[in-house]
């Protein structure tokens, strides 16, 4: 089932018992790997072709981080070496934090075999509204998502969806996990899973979320990111509501 499934790691050089954790959690479950050294935000300088900073600023009503950068550049890398050097049909993206519930396997499993999707999320910090799809296996089911979802510490893709990011994801002017779920742009189908089979590990994050939040503009400076999400929405409900008229998907309650 797994013989056309690549599975990388995003892991800091600086953190070698994250690695050590996530190793021992693959091993369990019979999963090989790859290794993608993460880009180091408190090592690197960015220039324009990997990160738009004014326009981060005024769609995301931040002031950029570096560490922020570096996150998204590390997912960009993956896709770039998804694309060069695997000949793979599919890839599995983790972070090194993520925990795996018992029944992981099943659920890739149920995954692979359906054909609908190009990528689907695995973790994230809410459910996004979602719309049900498509049984999978025991407690769970494949997903639309009629909001935005946050985080991208576990996520499947194929070579379709890894091509079209490879293609168009720099330069970053948003974090990874909003320009991720702007399936339109890349041209691919998006769903997650529910509930959630993976979640993140309790811990400090890699990510400086304590500067994120003081990097915060002024409330007066943030028209610019109000009328950049009102336009992300309209977005998302123009491509979602063909999907849900085609499929016949019912709304769920919870």
């Amino acid at each position: 089932m797994f013989k056309d499934l690549e599975v990388y790691v995003i892991n800091l050089d600086r953190s070698p018992e994250r690695m050590k954790s996530m190793d021992k959690r693959l091993k369990a479950l019979g999963l090989s790997y790859t290794r993608i050294s993460a880009v180091d935000g408190k090592k690197t300088e960015f220039g324009t072709n990997e990160v738009n900073a004014k326009k981060y600023e005024r769609c995301h009503g931040k002031y950029i981080t570096p560490t922020e950068v570096a996150c998204f550049v590390s997912h960009y890398n993956v896709m770039k070496e998804f694309c060069e050097n695997s000949d793979k049909k599919f890839a599995l993206v983790l972070e090194d934090d993520m925990i795996f519930a018992d029944d992981f396997l099943d659920v890739l499993k149920a995954i692979l075999k359906n054909k609908s999707w190009d990528l689907v999320k695995l973790n994230g910090g809410h459910s996004g509204g979602n719309v049900r799809a498509v049984k999978l296996t025991g407690k769970y089911s494949l997903v639309l998502n009629a909001f935005h979802q946050s985080k991208t510490g576990a996520y499947l893709i194929n070579r379709k969806a890894g091509k079209s990011y490879y293609e168009k994801l720099l330069p970053m002017f948003v974090p990874i996990d909003h320009e991720y779920i702007k399936f339109w742009k890349y041209k691919i189908r998006g769903f997650s899973v529910a509930p959630f089979p993976s979640w993140e590990e309790e811990g400090p994050s890699t990510i400086d979320y304590k500067m994120v939040k003081k990097n915060r503009r002024p409330w007066y400076k943030n028209f610019p990111k109000l009328a950049y999400k009102f336009y992300i929405a309209l977005y998302r409900l123009v491509w979602i509501m063909p999907e849900i008229l085609k499929n016949k998907f019912t709304f769920r309650n919870k």
